[in-house]
């Protein structure tokens, strides 16, 4: 057991050789508010690792996050995007990442039974989509902000996303991860039974601001929602712990490491950097991939920054007419390696967002639709100008964006 400003963080089980199963727990000072945290399998390489699922023990049993079944992992990050499947994540079984949950649970000292709440950090498969299986066992209520249930909500919202997506990345350029026809046919869903899955949940209390959790109108002492928008419209954070002593942050997707979030909206992305910065009593910050965050600002002051170099090398690519693609498979703009060749809408997603503000404030001008793909050029002008411009959009809380594309 290791100790971090007063809060004891003790390893339960280590994590197998795909970096998932992981159990640990934090105990906050005082011992009356303890955080345990679940691997659950979630790809790496392709995906953005094992979802951990926090456990949150104060005013009652709060679960963060469910994760995403095994066999909604495998279809989602390998066969829908006609990726090769490793041995090792193809022999995994269906229920593979269920059993994680239930075997950390109970090696946690709970059982389902205990959970009386289920908060969705946001509206993404890999955070919600094994809920329907858990919550069998469960007496609990389902929360998440109101500006996520069209996903969460929808048992139709993964498909469309996925339909919707492949389109729109036809006009950066992205090469297509299926033809029209395979869209349509039986191997979308391989492995898939959407009706089954239960892939929509009810949303017994849905967020609408900040404040404190609540439980059928019950406010639960020790845990605040904070809105944390920009890796989808209604990602929320948790503070867990006290006011004034050392608290925890359970961020979701907004804070990242050592991969970088993608924003779904970079403007309210960076504008919610810049609210983090004023969250002066955290003492840890527990996201939901990779590893903890000992420094909460030392984190967001890296990212403002790699988001600003990320700008610049877009803005700086398009010194001739460029797509969205063009840019987004250059050689170390993404986290990791994008084959120019492959479907990749994360990779394509995350360049997007650049351009998008770029073009808001007058950095990137389209110039032509050559097919259905879509060309930019800068407007030549030195690039701390534009940046310049960006800055003051994002720090101006008067101002919202009108047009995105």
């Amino acid at each position: 057991m290791k100790q971090l400003t007063n809060i004891e963080i003790e390893e339960l089980k280590p994590a197998d050789a795909l970096a998932s199963g992981q159990v640990k727990r934090f105990v906050l000072p005082g011992g009356k508010i303890r955080i345990t945290q679940i691997g659950t399998f979630c790809p790496d390489v392709i995906g953005p690792g094992p979802t951990q699922v926090y456990v949150i023990e104060s005013d009652g049993v709060v679960l963060l996050d469910a994760g995403i079944p095994t066999n909604l992992a495998k279809a989602f990050f390998y066969h829908w995007r006609n990726q090769p499947i490793p041995p090792e994540v193809g022999a995994l079984p269906h229920n593979h990442s269920e059993l994680e949950f239930r075997q950390g649970l109970n090696l946690a000292g709970y059982s389902p039974r205990n959970i009386s709440l289920l908060t969705i950090s946001h509206g993404h498969p890999d955070h919600f989509m094994m809920a329907s299986a858990l919550l069998n066992d469960m007496d609990a209520d389902v929360s998440a902000h109101i500006l996520d249930t069209p996903a969460i909500c929808n048992p139709w919202g993964l498909l469309n996303m996925w339909m919707s997506r492949q389109q729109h990345m036809e006009a950066t350029g992205m090469p297509v991860a299926r033809t029209p026809e395979e869209l349509k046919g039986e191997a979308v869903i391989r492995g898939l039974n959407l009706e089954a899955l239960g892939a929509a949940l009810k949303v017994d209390s849905p967020v609408m601001g900040n404040g404190f959790l609540t439980r059928k109108r019950s406010r639960i002492d020790g845990i605040e929602v904070r809105h944390l928008p920009g890796h989808s419209p209604g990602s929320i954070g948790l503070l867990v712990g006290k006011p004034g002593e050392a608290r925890v942050l359970l961020c979701g997707d907004i804070l990242l490491d050592p991969i970088t979030p993608h924003p779904d909206d970079l403007l309210v992305y960076l504008q919610t950097l810049e609210a983090l910065e004023g969250f002066d009593d955290v003492a840890l910050v527990l996201p939901a991939h990779g590893g903890e965050i000992q420094d909460l600002k030392a984190r967001v002051r890296f990212l403002k920054e790699h988001h600003r170099n990320r700008l610049q090398h877009t803005f700086e690519s398009c010194r001739v007419p460029c797509s969205v693609w063009d840019v987004a498979s250059t050689e170390n703009y993404f986290d990791t390696y994008v084959d120019p060749k492959k479907f990749n809408f994360l990779a394509g997603l995350e360049a997007l967002v650049h351009f998008e503000l770029l073009t808001m404030v007058g950095g990137l001008l389209r110039t032509e639709i050559r097919g259905r793909v879509h060309y930019f050029l800068n407007s030549g002008e030195p690039f701390e100008e534009v940046y310049g411009r960006i800055t003051d959009l994002v720090t101006n809380k008067k101002a919202a964006a009108l047009l995105r594309y």
